[in-house]
């Protein structure tokens, strides 16, 4: 079986390395961009199986970041961290088609069993 590889996008170092170390400890290999540029030459350069998006800035940019990414691999599944609770981000993220969205503080198991979910639902979709 291989290794799913995860690419994590987020503008904050700190947030990119807790997720990065969280989630190799759990057995997944991931590459790390703190910005969207170095994340679409991560994407050209290899596949990955799954995109977090987190930024910590106002209103939605991640669903910009989400729409530079798909760009490259239209159907990579993405989990959106997001600080807001608020019905209208929740409903543009959705809308957007993100698989889950993750609010802040992060519940560590909950959220991996969300990434599980989506990974096992996007290989159903494939094969």
């Amino acid at each position: 079986m291989s290794i799913t590889r995860i690419l994590i996008i987020a503008d904050a170092r700190e947030t990119v390395d807790e997720l990065r170390d969280y989630f190799e400890l759990n057995g997944f290999e991931t590459e790390v961009a703190l910005n969207i540029k170095v994340a679409l030459a991560i994407l050209e350069e290899r596949r990955m199986d799954l995109a977090i998006i987190g930024f910590k800035v106002q209103d939605t940019p991640g669903i910009e970041v989400l729409a530079s990414v798909r760009a490259i691999d239209p159907f990579i599944p993405a989990i959106l961290i997001h600080g807001s609770n608020s019905k209208r981000i929740k409903s543009i993220i959705k809308n957007a088609g993100v698989q889950e969205y993750i609010p802040k503080p992060i519940e560590w198991d909950s959220f991996l069993r969300k990434v599980k979910k989506v990974l096992a639902s996007h290989v159903s979709k494939v094969v």
